[in-house]
């Protein structure tokens, strides 16, 4: 048997539930204690299922945690990319662009901040690079982006400007410029 200190250090990095998941917690257990004691497929169980669903859907995120599939624009582009969304405000993608002759780039890494209830703020960074080839570096890509969640949760609008930085740190502003991004949040599905 594992030592307290051990089970509380594992426990250290993680958010404490507020209270409203408590409740919903304990809601849920509620329902799965009545199905118990009352078992059977009846209506009242298909009700109780659809409460069940209820509640857990008050613990889903409001932020964007989670990945993404997303489209964005720029003059002269459309290109798709994957990106997840830490809780604690880490952020990490890949795109098309960056495996590209034009634009050889690195993953993104970088940071998320909520603004508002379904708003946030996004700022990334990418290492650039001359091309497959050499792959000599050129310098760094800054990424900021404003967003918008959709309703549902599971989609959102945003804009944003792109900077490039040669070795130096200096803006390069022939290849800078702004961009508008859709996305969808990746879900889970059972196989077929």
């Amino acid at each position: 048997m594992k030592s307290t200190h051990t089970q509380s250090r594992k426990l250290e990095g993680l958010a404490k539930p507020s209270r409203r998941h408590l409740h919903n917690v304990v809601a849920v257990l509620a329902v799965l204690a009545g199905l118990a004691v009352f078992g059977g497929a009846s209506a009242a169980t298909a009700q109780n299922a659809a409460e069940l669903n209820t509640q857990l859907t008050g613990c889903l995120p409001q932020g964007p945690e989670g990945s993404w599939l997303y489209t964005v624009t720029i003059p002269g582009y459309t290109f798709q990319g994957i990106e997840t969304y830490a809780s604690g405000g880490g952020y990490t993608e890949a795109d098309q662009l960056s495996f590209s002759p034009i634009a050889v780039a690195s993953a993104g890494h970088g940071a998320w901040e909520m603004t508002g209830k379904k708003t946030f703020v996004l700022t990334y960074l990418n290492l650039t690079f001359d091309g497959f080839s050499t792959g000599n570096p050129t310098g760094t890509l800054k990424v900021r982006q404003t967003t918008t969640i959709g309703a549902s949760g599971n989609s959102y609008t945003g804009s944003g400007d792109y900077t490039y930085y040669d070795l130096d740190g200096n803006p390069i502003p022939s290849v800078s410029g702004t961009f508008t991004i859709t996305a969808k949040r990746i879900l889970v599905q059972a196989p077929k």
